[in-house]
Parts: C-alpha cells; structure tokens; sequence
C-alpha cells in the first residue's frame, strides 16, 4: 500500500484524494487547519490508515515542523499532493513578515516538496505563468500589490523550484484541476463569495470527477523530472538557459528566508 501526504487535505481536491485512496487501503497523512473536517473525511471514508497533522501553513516554521513531525513517522512517502489554498485579495503579511501569497503558495510548498522527499510531487500550482512574473526587487510586492501579480508571481517561483527539485528519483508535475466545485477558501468580500459560489455550482466540476486525471498521474507517472499538464493534457514544456539561471537565483534568495 502506498503513503500519500496531502496539504490542503481537509477541503475539495484534496479532501476527495484523501476519501478516495482511504479506501483503497492506503495510507493517508492530511495537513490541514481543522480536525473537526478531519474528522468528518475519515468517517466518510470508513477505511485505510488516516493520519492528521495539524498546520498553519502561512508559516515557514510550521512547514518545517510539519516535515520533521512527517518523515519521522513515514520515512518513505510514495506521492504528496499540495493543494493548500487561501485567498487573500489584498496585501497580508504573516506574523514572520512575509506576504501571504508568497508564503503559502510557494514557501510552503517549497518546503514540503524538498524536505520529504517524495517519490512523486503533483503540484496544483497552475503553469504558465510569464518569465517576467517575479518582481525581484520587491518579491513581498510592498508596491501595486495585486492579487494577481501575487498569483502569478509564486506560479512562476514554483515552477523554478520545481526545476530544481525534480531529479532522476523525484517526478514533479505542476497541475491545474481547472475550476472546481469547491467552497474556494479565502477572504472575499459577501458579493465576490456568492458570486463565485454560483459560478462553481453550475460551472464547477465536482472535487470526485475532477480529481480522476489525478488520480491517473499517481498511478502512472511521467518519466521526466519536471512536467506540467491541465487535467489529462500534457502541456508543453520548454526549458532554457535563462530559465535555469532564474531558478539559480532563486536558490540564493530562499537561502536568506530561513
């Protein structure tokens, strides 16, 4: 049986992963903020080995707690799945100064891919962010933040780290699920929330069919280290000089966050 870890493990996509390889059997590590929804995808999966470890994941030293608390209890993880997701549509800084989005899209997935070391890493960060995404001289956006530079910003961080990490014992694939049915977690105002809301209910995917192309890439990885797709489409992948001297400097600056 395989050991899954699973951030954001408590709601949509990762929810649906964890009911559904539970019970298959598998062995099933979910990150997340409430034991009481915890609770509730254990009772619904009725079966496998569930394991919870509670996390603020905005936190780099949660992060690297999560992953000691983690390998020392499953020293081998066969696939981990990040799909921890909060939006927040305005600038927020965490209690250890950095920018939300920052810390929680990247940081922390940064630190869970390379310090448990799985054999496969899906990444629901969305490819396709531009080459010129990252604001090197103010990477917490301290000036015309936006949601959206945020966003694309630590999409393409990930994919640089992601080009790191990715050896010949390390598959990453960074995923996007499209728009799914889910509650979409995040600080948005009564009329953005109902609005999204709705959107999901007539154009969402349910969390158990859109996880299937998932659940197809765990069972049947890529070969190459680094790959990127859009549900079953395999995205094209262009890696250049430029590239890997951007993923070299971002090495250096995580070497100054901690």
């Amino acid at each position: 049986m395989a050991t899954l870890v699973i951030s954001g493990g408590t709601d949509g996509i990762g929810r649906a992963l964890a009911v559904r390889y539970l019970r298959h059997d598998h062995t099933v590590v979910v990150i997340g903020r409430s034991k009481d929804k915890y609770d509730s995808l254990v009772a619904e999966a009725g079966r496998g080995t569930p394991h919870f470890v509670r996390a603020d994941l905005r936190l780099v030293a949660e992060n690297r707690r999560v992953a000691r608390e983690v390998t020392t209890r499953f020293p081998t993880i066969d696939t981990l799945v990040l799909a921890a997701a909060y939006v927040h549509r305005d600038r927020v800084v965490t209690e250890e100064g950095f920018e939300h989005t920052f810390a929680l899209y990247f940081l922390s997935r940064h630190i869970l891919a390379t310090e448990l070391r799985p054999s496969l890493v899906l990444d629901t960060t969305v490819p396709g962010a531009p080459k010129n995404a990252i604001r090197w001289d103010d990477l917490q956006l301290t000036r015309d933040f936006s949601w959206r530079a945020a966003n694309l910003q630590t999409r393409r961080m990930g994919f640089l780290s992601a080009l790191h990490s990715g050896d010949e014992h390390v598959r990453h694939v960074l995923y996007n699920p499209g728009f799914v049915r889910t509650s979409h977690q995040g600080a948005l105002s009564r009329p953005a929330r109902a609005f999204v809301s709705l959107l999901a209910k007539t154009l969402g995917t349910p969390p158990d069919k859109a996880i299937e192309p998932m659940v197809a890439l765990i069972a049947d990885p890529p070969d190459e280290p680094l790959s990127m797709y859009a549900r079953h489409r395999k995205l094209p992948l262009t890696i250049d000089d430029d590239d890997r001297a951007e993923a070299d400097r971002l090495r250096e600056v995580l070497t100054q966050c901690g």
